[in-house]
């Protein structure tokens, strides 16, 4: 039950975030998360604290303003006080220039009562470079 309790919270997450709410979205983040986006471009890098991840996820939502993030799969493991979840994603968005953008991506979370401990974000680096390209012309 508790696992299917996760799946379900991971989905409502993504869903906030794809509908830009971003304070939904921001509540399972503290001082204590590590959010960390693979890669070298505008959104990679580490950061800690809720503070310092909530303009990250603003940059993102206005770099891409119909933002979709759907999760197709999500794998849960552990208990409440320590809870690694897995999720394969489908992101979309359509880009300054009409374009659409898609990508595939991985999400490795840590949660502990359910709160994120680690979130680690994994896309198609190149794909990601491309569309920031067009961005940026803009």
């Amino acid at each position: 039950m508790y696992r299917l309790i996760v799946r379900l919270m991971a989905r409502r997450q993504f869903g906030h975030l794809s509908a830009g709410r971003v304070d939904e979205f921001m509540s399972v983040f503290d001082d204590n998360s590590v959010f960390q986006f693979a890669g070298e471009h505008a959104f990679g890098g580490e950061l800690r604290g809720a503070a310092q991840i909530r303009p990250l996820v603003e940059r993102m939502r206005q770099t891409f303003t119909d933002l979709t993030v759907v999760p197709t799969l999500v794998l849960v493991q552990g208990w409440p006080w320590n809870t690694t979840v897995a999720t394969q994603l489908d992101v979309r968005a359509t880009l300054c220039d009409g374009t659409a953008y898609r990508n595939d991506g991985l999400q490795l979370l840590r949660l502990r009562w359910g709160k994120v401990v680690e979130d680690r974000i994994y896309e198609d680096t190149d794909k990601l470079h491309a569309a920031l390209a067009v961005t940026a012309v803009a």
